[in-house]
């Protein structure tokens, strides 16, 4: 299971803010990123997405999701054996 989970960092003890379901003990492993430095993160990928898909129209893009989706399904129906 991977999670983005919010937490403070008080006492030499990460916590999270809301409540999560782990077992005790449970190890795992944190990368930390401030919210200012996740949100830089997130805006360049955007940008990126942007740019590589500003030559394509809103039609091509939708037509090429639900080519991927079709494609998804039928994958999944044939290694489940469904028609």
């Amino acid at each position: 299971m991977s999670k983005v989970i919010e937490a403070v960092y008080e006492n030499g003890v990460f916590r999270p803010t809301t409540k999560i379901r782990m077992k005790d003990n449970q190890k795992v492993q944190l990368q930390v990123l401030a919210d200012d430095d996740w949100k830089e993160r997130f805006d360049r990928v955007v940008r990126a997405v942007r740019n590589k898909t500003a030559r394509f129209s809103p039609e091509e893009i939708d037509a090429d999701i639900n080519e991927a989706i079709t494609d998804v399904r039928n994958a999944r129906r044939a290694r489940s054996g469904c028609p």
